[in-house]
Parts: C-alpha cells; sequence; structure tokens
C-alpha cells in the first residue's frame, strides 16, 4: 500500500490560486510569444496572398504601428501591401525568433525577441543577406486575446559589418 505522504492531496485554498497565477502567467507568455513567432512566419511565408488583413488582425490591434527597416506602417490597413514590397526583393527569408523575454502587467505585456534574419538573393552569384536584430514588442489583452499595439525591429548587426 502507498504510504500517505504519497497520495494526492487537495490543494489548500491559496496554494490554489498561487497554482492558477502561475498557470495563467505562463498562458499569457507562450500567447504573446506565439503573436511574435507568427508574424517572423508571416514575414518568411512565400506565397504574399496568405498574410492577409484578416490573418493580421489576429495578430496586430487596429491601431498597430510597425516600426521596421523598411519604414513605418500605422493600421491593418494596407499592411499585407506594406510588407510585400521587402519580400519580393528576396527569394526567400527565414526568419528565426529566440530568448523571448516577456513581462506581463495584468492587460498589457512587454516582450523582447531576439532574431536572426536570412535573405536568399534571387542571383544565384549574389550572397545572402544576414543580420540580427531584436523586436521590442508592447501587447495588449484585448477581448479577442491578446494583440502587438506595437512592434518595433532594431537592426544590430549584418554579416556586412554594417549597423
Amino acid at each position: 500500500m502507498a504510504s500517505p505522504s504519497l497520495l494526492p492531496t487537495r490543494p489548500r485554498a491559496g496554494e490554489q490560486a498561487a497554482s492558477d497565477e502561475r498557470l495563467l502567467a505562463l498562458s499569457d507568455r507562450a500567447d504573446i510569444t506565439g503573436l511574435i513567432d507568427r508574424f517572423a512566419l508571416g514575414l518568411d511565408h512565400v506565397d504574399p496572398e496568405w498574410c492577409d488583413e484578416e490573418w493580421y488582425r489576429s495578430l496586430f490591434t487596429q491601431d498597430v504601428r510597425l516600426d521596421l527597416p523598411n519604414g513605418t506602417h500605422h493600421g491593418i490597413a494596407g499592411l499585407p501591401e506594406f510588407l510585400r514590397g521587402p519580400k519580393l526583393q528576396w527569394a526567400r527569408t527565414q526568419h528565426l525568433t529566440t530568448n523571448c523575454v516577456v513581462d506581463v502587467q495584468g492587460d498589457r505585456a512587454t516582450a523582447r525577441a531576439n532574431v536572426q534574419a536570412v535573405h536568399v538573393p534571387h542571383e544565384d552569384s549574389a550572397p545572402l543577406f544576414v543580420g540580427g536584430a531584436h523586436y521590442d514588442v508592447r501587447a495588449e489583452r484585448t477581448a479577442a486575446g491578446w494583440r502587438i499595439p506595437q512592434l518595433t525591429v532594431t537592426v544590430l548587426w549584418t554579416a556586412e559589418g554594417r549597423r
């Protein structure tokens, strides 16, 4: 027979509240990290029609502000076209996000993720363009879940040594 200390016990009220709070914090972090990962996935998607305004609404607030190396954009309207332009300059891209640190304060959060991006040119003889950056993100809990009202990309380095 199992020892009494090995039998499952019901958590005390305070323990349950702490457990629920930790679970919510993990869920929030996963949701926000997922938004950042999906943004990077959209940058690399080969079908430019796949990332339409409806898809971006699943990531961003209606009044989103994006500060990217290719410029600044406000709002969902016109966002697919704004992001499609730089994509067309390359045969393929791959943006890898990692080390995402999320700080949740109620219904607001900030996050920073490291990014390494590889851009493959259309011409076989041209070199790859490789760079490192970070994404600084503000997120808000909305009725539809977490959404990003602001995302800023800061380029830290390129393989050519430019910053």
